[in-house]
């Protein structure tokens, strides 16, 4: 396997992850925020920010992956989580609510997560050169 595959599969894992831990967390976050001075993360532009990184980084590591292995089914549900995080982002708050936002998020994120893990063991185990 390429090392730039696999530098991007695992960068796309941290920052779904950290996609998730700013939306779950964020609550918590909030009632520190006097205390250690959070504020920059309760800043809406932080997860829009998360989004954006993930979305580049997924689109052309499981992109890359799939031309050498040719397990398009993983590019697709990859694009699904790409597609409930982005939705999440633009539309969540105000169509579904914050409990629903949240939930679009770890959705997304959790498929975006599983996508990269099986994008890598594909690459490893096809020896994608």
């Amino acid at each position: 396997m390429k090392f730039p595959q696999k530098r991007m599969d695992q960068a796309a894992i941290g920052v779904s992850m950290l996609c998730i831990l700013h939306c779950i967390f964020l609550p918590l976050m909030l009632l520190l925020v006097p205390v250690i001075g959070l504020q920059a993360l309760a800043d809406e532009s932080v997860h829009q920010l998360l989004v954006c990184i993930a979305l580049v980084i997924s689109l052309v590591a499981l992109s890359i992956g799939c031309k050498r292995h040719k397990a398009w089914h993983i590019l697709i549900v990859g694009i699904a989580g790409l597609a409930c995080l982005v939705f999440a982002v633009v539309f969540g708050h105000d169509l579904l609510g914050e409990l629903m936002e949240r939930i679009m998020t770890v959705v997304g994120s959790g498929l975006i997560i599983a996508c990269h893990i099986r994008n890598y063991r594909l690459c490893a185990k096809t020896m994608c050169t």
